[in-house]
């Protein structure tokens, strides 16, 4: 029997004395391979809740109780007896799925860490997201100095506050900023939040006339005077229905610094030295290396041409002595770590195309000695907290890799099996089943949408006695910004569609150019008006020709997963413990649940 090592711990064996396991393991489905090629398969309660959490509620059965549980488990079923196939055309051999984990594994390693280190350490409270809102659109007017050097920055700070020196002059005379002419005035009043996180943390508290202390960007130095600094006139209070938006605002502002500081204390730690002949040297045998592979041309480069300049691989030519010159020192994890131009070379040769620099230049060498530092930092991280050997991540690469055994099995076995129709049989599907090919009625209109009944007869009142107009109302009081951002419009409203539901009845019931009264909405009350309606539509076949292909190849595709399904089935002892289907989840529930989560968010 061949052991299923990657199997997710839901679909491990539950354990015969059921009375052992809590109600999340105990066994809803069984599925024993009668050929014992495969381990028996087993879904727990756990599995199915999970399952059932996760899914849209479309994809939800429509019915509650015992018989949407078990219409639930059939597509549950239906998997496993892929999975099973799969493993008996030996699927888990096929070398993408290695591949495929290996991205898997760094990519939740990564994610890993990032929580753990940023997005963890970066929640907000509400005091923080009030706190955020205060400065959000608070407008400044500026003046700047910009300079490439820490010690400059500072002697240009010492001079415009200890010396007393005119903060224009001195950006007349250092600044490298383009404003330096009009003595470091930037043009345009900007608000808070358009500037650079790190530029935000440094200006917050100032107030007219203030001077902030230089603000390190990248390789830049910054340092602003405020010449004026002003509340928006009009701002609406944060009520709960901005909460949400400005809340993820607050919070990515946050990771953003957050992100920055840890950076920056890895780099630190890094204390990236080098030998700066070795520099030289190898950024000389780049550029000779770049204009043998990458010869210069007059004509223009095509962004053909830039792609494959991009991925050229790069790689110095070094001789034995060159190659034994010492080029750069760096610690990682409290060890050090000295590599030769030799080391730098054979990395290099190791890197892909589009990792190598493309001029010999001290900042393009620089930088990517830096990123294969940043590099092994993090995999230095991820090793010290254990991620690859976590529980968590075992069951994450379980799932991924038996997702891997569905998608490879329904290639080989549908996908690749299902021929494509000819043109003839297009066609003929096209005049056989015209029926299905027509456009329902639909119509044009727009929205307003507000919190109360009151307040949408209000606005209705004031459109009807023409005090006001529709789009004018909708910039001043529709709470759906999608819509708001269009005037209101909608477009294209297909009768019978789930589609903003609540405009279904207005839509094809009131006159073309008359306003509905105020019709329930998620979150409030909408009025609706009516632009326009188009009829139904018999559609012709040079619109639809994908389409049907796309419906042909569906069915054939859907004829050949049951045909193999069925032949797995055929083989396999199914047994469904309906005495656990009480701990299951009832389909029912869930959906009114993610409904009213769905409604929620919408309104806020």
């Amino acid at each position: 029997m061949r052991r299923l090592a990657a199997v997710a711990v839901m679909f491990a064996v539950v354990a015969l004395l059921a009375g052992c396991a809590g109600p999340g393991d105990r066994p809803v489905v069984t599925l024993t391979d009668q050929n014992g090629v495969v381990e028996n398969r087993v879904v727990t309660v756990a599995y199915v809740n999970e399952r059932m959490d996760s899914m849209p509620p479309m994809l939800l059965p429509g019915i509650g109780g015992d018989e949407g549980k078990l219409g639930f488990l059939d597509e549950i079923i239906r998997k496993e007896l892929l999975v099973i196939g799969g493993y008996r055309i030996s699927i888990d051999e096929d070398p993408r799925l290695k591949v495929a984990i290996e991205h898997f594994t760094k990519t939740k390693c990564e994610s890993m860490l990032r929580e753990e280190l940023i997005v963890g350490p970066s929640a907000v409270t509400t005091e923080d997201v009030e706190e955020y809102y205060k400065v959000r659109d608070v407008f400044f007017q500026m003046r700047e100095i910009v300079v490439n050097d820490e010690a400059l920055a500072q002697e240009a700070y010492r001079r415009v506050t200890e010396g007393g020196e005119d903060f224009a002059d001195v950006a007349r005379e250092v600044s490298v900023a383009s404003t330096a002419s009009d003595g470091g005035r930037k043009q345009h009043t900007k608000t808070w939040q358009d500037f650079h996180p790190l530029i935000r943390v440094g200006i917050r508290d100032l107030e007219k006339d203030d001077i902030s202390e230089p603000i390190e960007v990248g390789d830049s130095y910054y340092m602003f005077l405020v010449l004026s600094r002003k509340a928006p006139t009009e701002r609406e209070p944060l009520e709960e229905r901005h909460l949400a938006g400005i809340t993820m605002e607050a919070r990515a502002f946050r990771r953003d610094l957050t992100e920055f500081y840890v950076i920056e204390s890895w780099m630190a730690e890094a204390d990236i030295t080098y030998n700066d002949e070795a520099v030289d040297l190898v950024g000389t045998r780049i550029d000779e290396k770049i204009l043998e592979l990458i010869p210069p041309s007059d004509e223009p480069m095509d962004s053909a041409a830039a792609i494959a300049r991009a991925r050229t691989q790069i790689v110095p030519d070094l001789t034995d002595e060159e190659g034994q010159m010492e080029f750069t020192r760096f610690r990682v994890g409290g060890r050090e770590h000295i590599w030769t131009l030799g080391d730098y070379a054979r990395i290099l040769s190791e890197s892909p195309g589009l990792e190598t620099p493309k001029s010999g230049s001290r900042l393009y060498v620089t930088d990517s000695v830096i990123k294969r530092v940043f590099k092994m930092i993090k995999e230095y991280e991820i090793e010290k907290r254990g991620y690859l050997t976590s529980r968590e991540m075992q069951d994450y690469l379980a799932e991924r890799f038996e997702e891997g055994i569905v998608d490879l099995t329904y290639e080989a076995e549908v996908t690749l099996k299902t021929e494509t129709p000819s043109g003839q049989e297009v066609r003929d599907y096209f005049r056989s089943h015209r029926e299905d090919f027509v456009k329902p009625p639909a119509a044009d209109v727009r929205q307003i949408l507000v919190g109360t009944e009151a307040e949408a007869n209000l606005i209705l009142q004031r459109i009807r006695e023409g005090e006001a107009d529709f789009v004018e109302m909708v910039q001043k009081h529709s709470m759906d910004e999608w819509s708001k951002s269009r005037d209101g419009l909608i477009e294209n409203i297909i009768q019978g569609e789930g589609r903003l539901a609540y405009i279904q009845e207005p839509a094809f019931s009131v006159d073309i150019g008359e306003i509905s009264d105020p019709v329930r909405a998620p979150g409030g009350y909408a009025l609706v008006e009516v632009l326009r309606r188009y009829p139904e539509r018999q559609l012709e076949f040079s619109e639809v020709g994908e389409s049907v292909v796309a419906t042909i190849v569906g069915q054939r595709r859907e004829d050949a997963l049951l045909a193999f399904l069925d032949d797995v089935r055929a083989t396999v002892d199914i047994n469904i413990h309906e005495e656990n289907l009480q701990y299951v989840s009832d389909p029912l529930d869930v959906y009114e649940e993610k409904e009213k989560q769905r409604i929620t968010r919408v309104s806020g």
